[in-house]
């Protein structure tokens, strides 16, 4: 084709290839840097950590079981990267713009309270968790409260921006 094909021919052939590679090398640096992120927690938890000549006990922070969640959630403790990149974040900024038009936001500590109407909640829930797969340093919690849902998207302290990013200032 590149030899007999027209330039539009092969610039129409080439883009998606092109566009594919790059999304999955995208996927594949967000994933990188997730990973990166939880070596660094190690490493500072290794670093925290007495040096006595005594067996570890308890109070170790590797001696906790697999899955356990640290104190205060795991969002406290989970790296500051999101896994998503290009269109996936525009569309993933889109939904959230949707939902939560015309949304009362407030801040709270660590984060951020909107109040909507409760006929989004299973939107708002949904949402949530696709978030929390590809941010799991984002917290939400959803209340029902007659006609309003309230949702609190708390952050660790470098997050703030990517969650004023996400859910916009407050009003």
């Amino acid at each position: 084709m590149w030899e007999a094909g027209s330039c539009a021919q092969v610039k129409a052939d080439l883009r998606p290839r092109v566009q594919a590679r790059l999304d999955d090398a995208e996927a594949r640096a967000a994933e990188l840097v997730t990973f990166t992120g939880f070596l660094r927690t190690a490493l500072a938890h290794l670093d925290a950590l007495p040096d006595r000549d005594a067996q570890c006990d308890p109070q170790c922070a590797f001696l906790a079981p697999p899955g356990a969640e640290p104190a205060g959630g795991r969002w406290r403790s989970a790296p500051v990267a999101c896994s998503l990149s290009g269109d996936g974040l525009a569309d993933r900024l889109a939904q959230w713009r949707t939902l939560l038009h015309a949304a009362e936001r407030k801040e709270i500590p660590d984060g951020m309270r909107l109040t909507l109407p409760a006929e989004r909640a299973v939107a708002v829930a949904e949402l949530a968790v696709a978030e929390q797969r590809c941010c799991p340093f984002f917290d939400f919690r959803l209340h029902l409260d007659g006609p309003v849902l309230h949702l609190e998207v708390r952050t660790p302290a470098d997050g703030a921006g990517l969650l004023a990013g996400l859910l916009g200032p407050p009003a």
